[in-house]
């Protein structure tokens, strides 16, 4: 049972949130300031009923009874008004502390190394981010203020009830015991629910941010009713979760409504014995009825704020899971930049999994202002290579020099400003042309963005599309052709202007409208830069410095178009191919 508390309320985890809420710390103490004040009144209206049942109507004075139930309208007036402030202060400690949550969390994944990404579904941190951060709110807004409440507000009550008559109170807690067993198989049962019902909605997050992502394909393959069937297996245990939660509720509500019962049957067996012996007045059985309704209240409440509780843990537990996790990109601070782009690569090898290498020792000399293609078979280790320069990954073994500097005594700033990369397939974000191209870089402005797409010749080309440059892409593009978004991923990389350029399969899926246009921004964009080019398109790397041949991981062949092919190579087979197709 220890262990089931632990995992439940962890001290440590709420040791880290509360670190969180200094910004708030003052609020959060008046808070709990508010709560102990609201505990410890609980006991005065039931007080105030007793003196006007025994005092003022049992004795017709009428004066005692206006005087009494202005109090009691008074007392209840600042009871509410306590409430209110505390649910007011508490729900801002709560948004405050999310606020600084949520940013350190984005903050935190966006200094993720790409390998965690490749094994992390988007939807599961789309749920760390959105839902269980918002569950975590409820910790302070709900959850503990209110678990506290509740207990100081039971031992308030039974304190008083002990003061008031000791005989009576033993009698009516008799069902507590019954009610404590039945607490903790109700927590127990909602708890493993909580848990599976957190599991099922990531799921459901992933599995709807892929497929949403990826209908065009369902359709395409007509996998429409297979992939509904999945997502109903997964709903349905999503479903079953939330039932098994349900049941434990409608079973757990009327036992606590019985034993209320029956402790009420107690007291009025007792109170009417005892008034019969002029032991008890009729204003102290009233004022116990009021009594045994606020002690099963507050345990009523706080079994069901224990939950919230406990399912704000188990977020916040995940959050912090992901916070702690140890993937970050290392970064070192430093003055380097990249003004040449000379590059050198000595003996580099590169495992996604250790033990099975992509790259294998490696040697490789760019000089500044060379143009360089990469060619091979898919799955050769082509973009593999280049994404080492960025450090999208870190080598095993070997060492790649930029500017005769080690890459990794660059900063992941300098070094990502001097080398700058043409995706295969360009990424565009909800917004306008403009802010896809500066990417929300106020700094750069309208004017520099207009000089870059007229100086690789795009200006035309975006004059003809409605609204210019605050035409509205949408998601990932989807209003453009594959042509216009890499003409905007060229444009891009100009704007930033890196030493280093790489081109990774940059025409690959270039429609013929655009094709020109990305020729000759091509060739502007290459001027004067030290170029890799990553391509399957032979005739678009003829005019290379040195072309190399990427096999199995390794360099098997270099040299220029002509020499290359007088080898009668791996290269020579692949410019056949392409020549005969």
């Amino acid at each position: 049972m220890a262990k089931q508390i632990g995992k439940s309320f962890d001290w440590s985890i709420f040791t880290k949130l509360y670190k969180r809420s200094s910004p708030m710390r003052r609020t959060f103490h008046f808070t709990f300031a508010l709560v102990i004040a609201a505990a410890l009144i609980s006991p005065l209206r039931p007080e105030l009923m007793r003196g006007i049942l025994d005092q003022g109507i049992q004795t017709n004075d009428h004066s005692l009874i206006l005087r009494y139930s202005l109090w009691f309208v008074a007392l209840l007036l600042v009871e509410s008004a306590i409430q209110w402030i505390q649910a007011l202060l508490a729900n801002q400690v709560a948004q405050k502390v999310i606020l600084g949550l949520r940013d350190e969390l984005v903050e935190k994944i966006g200094r993720f190394k790409t390998a965690y990404f490749d094994r992390t579904p988007v939807g599961q941190l789309v749920t760390r981010v959105v839902s269980d951060i918002d569950g975590i709110a409820e910790i302070f807004s709900y959850g503990l203020l209110e678990i506290f409440h509740d207990l100081l507000k039971l031992v308030v009550v039974i304190t008083f009830m002990f003061w008031m008559n000791w005989k009576m109170t033993l009698v009516v807690l008799i069902p507590i015991p019954v009610l404590i067993y039945a607490t903790r198989l109700f927590q127990m049962a909602v708890q493993k629910s909580f848990q599976d019902v957190r599991n099922e909605v990531a799921k459901i997050n992933v599995f709807i941010q892929e497929h949403v992502t990826g209908m065009g394909i369902v359709q395409i393959f007509n996998r429409q009713e297979k992939e509904e069937q999945r997502f109903q297996e997964i709903n349905k245990r999503h479903r079953d979760a939330h039932i098994r939660g349900i049941w434990a509720y409608s079973v757990f509500f009327p036992v606590v409504e019985l034993l209320s019962a029956a402790s009420i049957s107690l007291m009025l067996w007792y109170g009417m014995s005892a008034s019969i012996r002029n032991e008890m007045s009729p204003g102290e059985i009233l004022e116990f009825s009021t009594f045994i309704s606020m002690m099963y209240r507050p345990i009523r409440q706080m079994a069901d704020n224990f939950n919230v509780l406990q399912m704000g843990m188990v977020n916040a537990e995940r959050v912090f899971g992901l916070l702690e996790t140890s993937a970050e990109e290392k970064d070192f601070a430093s003055q380097h930049q990249i003004t040449k782009g000379a590059i050198v690569m000595r003996n580099v090898w590169f495992a996604y999994q250790e033990d099975h290498h992509v790259l294998c020792n490696i040697n490789l000399e760019v000089r500044p202002g060379q143009r360089i293609a990469i060619v091979g078979h898919t799955g050769a280790g082509k973009s593999t290579l280049t994404g080492l320069l960025t450090k999208m990954y870190d080598i095993s073994s070997g060492q790649i020099t930029i500017d005769g500097i080690d890459i990794s005594q660059y900063s992941l700033e300098a070094l990502r400003r001097g080398v700058g990369i043409v995706p295969q397939e360009p990424f565009l974000f909800s917004a306008s042309i403009l802010e896809n191209l500066r990417l929300f870089d106020p700094s750069i402005s309208i004017e520099r963005v207009q000089k870059a797409i007229e100086e690789i010749g795009l200006s035309q080309w975006i004059a003809q599309i409605p609204g210019g440059l605050s035409f509205e892409v949408r998601e990932r593009g989807a209003v453009l052709s594959s042509g216009q978004r890499q003409l905007l991923s060229f444009a891009r990389s100009y704007l930033y202007n890196p030493t280093i350029l790489i081109l990774d399969e940059a025409t690959a899926h270039v429609d013929s409208a655009s094709e020109q246009l990305i020729r000759v921004a091509t060739e502007k964009l290459t001027q004067g830069r030290t170029c890799i080019i990553i391509a399957h398109r032979l005739s678009t790397i003829r005019n290379a410095d040195s072309i190399l041949v990427m096999d199995k991981g390794e360099i098997a062949e270099s040299g220029t178009h002509e020499e290359l092919i007088a080898k009668g190579g791996i290269y020579a087979e692949l410019s056949e191919m392409q020549f005969a197709i």
